[in-house]
């Protein structure tokens, strides 16, 4: 039987700034995956292509992260008061419509999502899906579709709206959908979260994911709300796969997706760090999630450095224990201080370790953000600051949502963090703008 054919769509970014830090869809490209073994033929569409042929970009050589092709289009009427220019950023519409018209008619299309208030690149990639394949169902799922679904479901203009994790669920709904069957269940769970690499038009890095979820609760995150239960992969499966990765594609970068990679490293981390310094020399490893501070003793920073990470974040978040201890209790300043001493005396540069500084919390004032750079200075990393994004359903949702200036849990554009909706006075773009020139 033929297999019926089903196209993966990642979609435009609609923002004021947008950056591929190591950034790939990689749930969309796990589920490439799974839907293999379910019995589809899937292809993809990434409208975030950065090698695409007809953009300029792809023309000139690139690094692995970088700046992504960018347009300038109208803001939403919401955020017209903003002095920024709102753009579109990936591959110019004509040429993603012209890839479109190419294709085979898909039995179903399925498009991922990410920040809530990028919904609509949402939209608009939803919207010509419909109009070069009228009648063809679309469905949506990732970040956006599972912490606001009702949102999805009244804007996104999809056809059904997916939250969590796709593999447990896609073989249903897309048997609801075309009526075929397939194998929709009884998916190997030794398949675990690999990503069909080999859909997209280039790699360039390997994207890993050893594990998925996490076992913290932290008042910020909504890691638990997307995944609710933490799973590791084998680690012998994992460095065997990356093995495989780098000889198929010729490439020595890996991104660690991980939100929990250095819980309990015993038996998960450190044979993974030590079966890839003996079989993987020459790899570099990069962080762009962030690393527990709390684990990084002297046998994990050597293990790191010997596997060859080049870019370290660190989840500092804050200089201030009363703030770790109220948002989760994930780690402590000693615990940071103790981290980064660590890792300098095996080797690594204070550019090479970032700490990532959540700026613009409710509460949090100007005179705090400094002293946490300064924290993070002196203990010998750089200050990465990361301004809060109000996100739904987590712990300080409804601390933000008192504290925000704009009507956040009604519209989403308004969750934007470049806004810094929650922050206190003295606490905007300006402010961090200057101290990020005097880093």
């Amino acid at each position: 039987m033929k297999r019926p054919k089903i196209l993966l769509v990642n979609p435009w970014i609609h923002d004021f700034a947008a950056y591929d830090l190591w950034a790939r869809p990689m749930g969309l490209l796990v589920l490439g995956t799974t839907l293999r073994r379910l019995g589809w033929e899937p292809y993809f569409v990434d409208c975030l292509d950065q090698d695409h042929p007809l953009m300029p970009a792809a023309k000139a050589k690139r690094n692995a992260a970088g700046h992504f092709a960018r347009t300038p289009i109208q803001k939403p009427a919401a955020l017209a008061f903003v002095p920024r220019i709102y753009s579109r950023y990936g591959v110019d519409p004509q040429f993603i419509e012209k890839d479109l018209i190419g294709l085979p008619k898909p039995e179903a299309i399925l498009v991922t999502s990410l920040m809530t208030y990028w919904y609509p690149g949402v939209t608009a990639t939803v919207s010509i899906l419909k109009r070069v394949f009228p009648g063809t169902p679309v469905l949506l799922g990732g970040i956006y579709a599972s912490l606001l679904p009702d949102h999805a479901r009244e804007n996104s203009g999809a056809d059904e709206v997916l939250g969590g994790p796709g593999e447990p669920v896609i073989g249903e709904a897309l048997f609801g959908h075309t009526g075929f069957a397939g194998r929709r269940n009884g998916v190997p769970e030794a398949l675990g979260f690999t990503p069909a690499l080999d859909l997209m038009r280039r790699v360039r890095f390997l994207p890993v994911l050893t594990s998925r979820g996490c076992p913290f609760r932290c008042a910020y995150c909504a890691s638990r709300r997307m995944v609710s239960i933490f799973e590791r992969r084998d680690p012998r499966r994992v460095v065997g796969e990356i093995e495989e990765a780098r000889l198929k594609y010729g490439v020595d970068d890996i991104a660690l997706y991980d939100d929990a990679f250095l819980v309990d490293p015993e038996h998960h981390a450190l044979p993974i760090l030590d079966a890839a310094a003996e079989r993987l020399p020459g790899m570099r490893w990069h962080t762009p999630n962030g690393l527990h501070a709390a684990a990084i003793d002297m046998r994990v920073a050597l293990a790191l450095k010997k596997a060859g990470f080049e870019t370290l974040r660190i989840g500092a978040e804050s200089s201030s224990d009363r703030f770790h201890e109220a948002t989760g209790g994930k780690t402590t300043a000693a615990d940071f201080v103790a981290a980064v001493g660590n890792l300098r005396d095996a080797g690594f540069r204070q550019d090479q370790i970032g700490a990532y500084l959540l700026v613009g919390l409710p509460g949090q004032t100007s005179s705090m953000i400094e002293d946490d750079v300064a924290f993070v200075l002196k203990a010998g990393a750089f200050p990465k600051l990361a301004e809060y994004s109000p996100i739904p359903g987590t712990a300080m949702w409804a601390g933000a949502i008192s504290r925000s200036r704009y009507p956040i849990a009604e519209e989403p554009l308004f969750q934007n963090c470049t806004l810094m909706p929650s922050a206190e006075p003295g606490v905007d773009w300006g402010f961090l703008q200057r101290i990020r020139r005097n880093l």
